[in-house]
């Protein structure tokens, strides 16, 4: 399978090495420095819970190369940056599958309809960081690598290539809702940690932050399904009910307390501190008219 990566943070350099040592031919699309970086030193991807560092074969390509046939394209920017790489994708040629991998609670209705290929989506089951030319990254056993169900064979075989590399996957049918769902999640995590300076440690020890940040995740999740959205991913639902709040308190400060909370959460607020205003904004409109929503506005406002 010919694979073209946009995107070459985290999400793209872990995601496109991955298939690339599952066998498939991967390029990344040049854009900016990252992979100027890319093109001149390559890289190095290591999973921190312990598994060795890796390199993998991936090629940078221009924007003109980048009209030769692909079969998947993964498009792995911020929720921000997305209008920037439409018009890469619509000078594609053939009908490649388009899998957006992040944050887009907007989903399939933010995306143009004239882009080259099909739309997907799909959602990360990682974080890290990069420094230098070495990408570190945690694997969220909580969270697999979600994927919009169906999408034909070469979805099939991207998720057999993950799968093939160690990496949990899942599929569900409604991953706009999914995303909806998770980009309220996400935005009050985010907005938590801004309380905190971006610490996840410091979030691990302020009950008060933590205690608003659950029960806005809550109160978000309800009036998402009031409004008939559905997709709330499995783990999420579990955790944060009403009779689960103090379960839901320590859970997170455990978490923040450990590497997880830093690599998986913290490091991304920071770096990405307008898409998570981005999440935030997208939150308080969907709840704006909905009632009993005041600890979201609380802390997204």
């Amino acid at each position: 399978m010919k694979v073209l990566v946009v995107g070459a943070g985290v999400i793209g350099t872990v995601y496109g090495s991955q298939a690339a040592t599952a066998g498939h031919s991967v390029s990344v699309l040049e854009h900016g420095r990252r992979t100027s970086d890319l093109l001149t030193n390559g890289f190095a991807v290591r999973d921190v819970s312990g598994s060795p560092t890796e390199s993998a074969q991936i090629t940078p390509v221009s924007a003109a190369s980048a009209a030769d046939r692909y079969e998947l394209v993964l498009i792995c920017v911020q929720a921000d940056q997305l209008d920037s790489v439409f018009d890469s994708l619509r000078a594609l040629t053939g009908s490649p599958v388009l899998l957006f991998l992040g944050n887009n609670p907007g989903g399939h209705s933010t995306l143009p309809t004239d882009l080259s290929g099909t739309a997907h989506l799909g959602f990360p089951g990682i974080g890290g960081s990069i420094t230098d030319s070495i990408v570190e990254f945690v694997r969220i056993p909580q969270q697999p690598t979600t994927l919009q169900s169906g999408g034909g064979p070469l979805l099939d075989d991207f998720e057999a290539a993950l799968t093939s590399r160690g990496f949990a996957t899942t599929r569900t049918p409604d991953m706009d809702g999914w995303l909806a769902y998770h980009g309220l999640f996400i935005g009050s995590v985010a907005a938590a940690l801004s309380r905190c300076h971006g610490s996840a440690a410091e979030l691990a020890g302020d009950r008060d932050t933590l205690t608003l940040m659950c029960r806005s995740i809550e109160e978000g999740f309800a009036a998402l399904a009031q409004q008939g959205v559905r997709g709330l991913p499995r783990n999420l639902r579990t955790l944060h009910r009403r009779w689960l709040r103090p379960v839901a308190s320590r859970y997170w400060a455990r978490t923040m307390r450990s590497p997880l909370g830093e690599r998986a959460f913290a490091a991304h607020a920071r770096h990405a501190e307008p898409e998570m205003r981005a999440l935030a904004a997208d939150a308080l409109q969907r709840v704006q008219d909905v009632p009993h929503t005041d600890h979201v506005r609380a802390l997204l406002g």
